[in-house]
């Protein structure tokens, strides 16, 4: 067996990859560790990789406070009805738009790209949103946000990429558009998919401004508002500390804080897995076009 010889070259780019790869995880592990870590070791930043001493304190009241629960939830269902609504009409459109026989095609594709660079602002959304009646409802942090030309575009030039001669095949044997997109457009586009459902999910858990803007109550707010007010109270509670007052309090509210963080993360990072060997290949597929 031949032995492979390392160049100067070789080292420099497995360096390289290495300090990415530290670069990357280093913030994950460190919210980590400071939310296992003793209040005490949070609060004076003594925390540098591992963590020092072991406390859970903070993921027991995570999981005892109401707010936090119905916040997360919130977020679960934001996520999950709207990553479903989105998947669906997103694949919807991106099909009608790859089919060279639809006489609108251009023209809609013109119009969807030219909201990527212009749009309405904060206030006619605002105003919109208001007027439809969907103001603090679940339904306006999905319906204003349910497609993105972005994903759009990267779904159509995907179902581009299928030949059209199995549609036209079908269309031979007597399916009509539904029965093509739905029984062998669909089956083909697992790798698209993927993409989407991931772009979308993240999108939806991350959603943090359109919450803000559009609900004031409490009770419909997902969970990264919950990560803000702790993160509010968090800075008000060292600064107490710092002049001597509430230490006891800033302690845990600072390892709240990671601990809140790392909770909201928690189902992100169990859904990439399962979808990143469709990724890399759903985005090249999808964005490269000959």
């Amino acid at each position: 067996m031949k032995k492979t010889r390392w160049t100067l070259g070789d080292v420099i780019i497995a360096f390289v990859m290495i300090m990415a790869i530290f670069i990357t995880l280093y913030p994950f592990i460190y919210v980590l560790s400071m939310s296992l870590s003793e209040p005490k070791y949070v609060l004076s930043k003594q925390v540098v990789l591992l963590p020092k001493g072991f406390s859970i304190d903070s993921y027991r009241m995570i999981l005892q406070e109401q707010t936090v629960l119905t916040s997360f939830m919130n977020s679960i269902w934001y996520t999950v009805v709207g990553t479903l609504l989105s998947v669906s009409l997103t694949f919807s459109a991106g099909y009608v738009l790859s089919r060279r026989s639809f006489f609108l095609r251009r023209a809609l594709s013109f119009f969807m790209t030219l909201t990527m660079f212009i749009n309405g602002g904060l206030i006619p959304l605002y105003i919109v949103v208001c007027q439809l009646g969907l103001y603090n409802s679940r339904w306006a942090i999905i319906l204003p946000y349910v497609v993105s030309t972005y994903n759009l575009i990267i779904c159509r030039s995907f179902l581009e990429s299928i030949p059209e001669s199995m549609a036209e095949s079908a269309r031979i044997d007597g399916a009509n558009d539904w029965i093509i997109m739905l029984r062998i457009y669909l089956p083909l586009s697992s790798s698209i998919i993927a993409v989407l459902i991931l772009f979308y999910g993240v999108g939806y858990w991350n959603s943090y401004f359109a919450p803000l803007i559009f609900l004031s109550d409490k009770a419909l707010q997902p969970i990264q508002l919950y990560l803000r007010s702790i993160l509010i109270t968090s800075q008000m509670s060292s600064a107490s500390a710092a002049a001597g007052v509430g230490v006891e309090r800033a302690l845990m509210n600072e390892q709240l804080k990671y601990s809140t963080i790392v909770v909201s993360c928690f189902p992100i990072a169990i859904l990439y897995p399962f979808v990143q060997r469709h990724f890399v290949k759903g985005v090249m597929i999808g964005a490269v076009k000959a």
